[in-house]
């Protein structure tokens, strides 16, 4: 496998949209979809998550930033053959669902992930990430410690977030 080249390739063009988060951020869920064609990438960028989403190798479609605050995650409730997580970014009345899920049995342990973008209660997209694709922070997300820094605390009983 020859991978210098390609590293080569990302040095020399260094307008294209990278495959990864910004250097000194955080990845909280990464996949492609569509064979490689499109890549999401979410991030954690100090007290800012950003969510990318668009052509591989290409300038986004879409990217949205915002504070740590105003993002939302629902976190694994330790309950569950699976392990899973999902981070909620809001673009007016859109909202785009980033999740990941692996499974918890050991000969079963592939991540999947995806996005669920909602307009109100409408579902208007399900997009699955290419299996193999999938990268996360792990659990939990880094999100979780940047809300708790930020002052707001999970909230398990009502399954949201609050001041601390």
């Amino acid at each position: 496998m020859r991978t210098i080249p390609i590293f080569a390739i990302t040095l020399l063009l260094p307008g294209m949209a990278l495959a990864a988060c910004p250097p000194g951020s955080e990845t909280l869920v990464s996949c492609t979809f569509k064979n490689g064609a499109k890549q999401l990438d979410t991030c954690l960028i100090g007290n800012q998550a950003l969510y990318r989403y668009g052509p591989s190798g290409g300038q986004p479609e879409l990217e949205l930033a915002a504070h740590v605050r105003d993002v939302g995650m629902i976190p694994w409730p330790g309950i569950g053959r699976s392990i899973w997580e999902a981070v909620i970014f809001r673009n007016a009345d859109i909202s785009y669902e980033v999740s990941y899920s692996i499974d918890r049995d050991p000969e079963n342990s592939e991540m999947q992930g995806g996005i669920t973008v909602m307009k109100g209660d409408k579902m208007l997209a399900v997009l699955e990430c290419d299996p193999g694709s999938v990268v996360s922070g792990g659990y939990s997300l880094p999100l979780f410690e940047a809300k708790e820094r930020a002052g707001q605390c999970w909230r398990f009983d009502s399954r949201d977030w609050g001041d601390c």
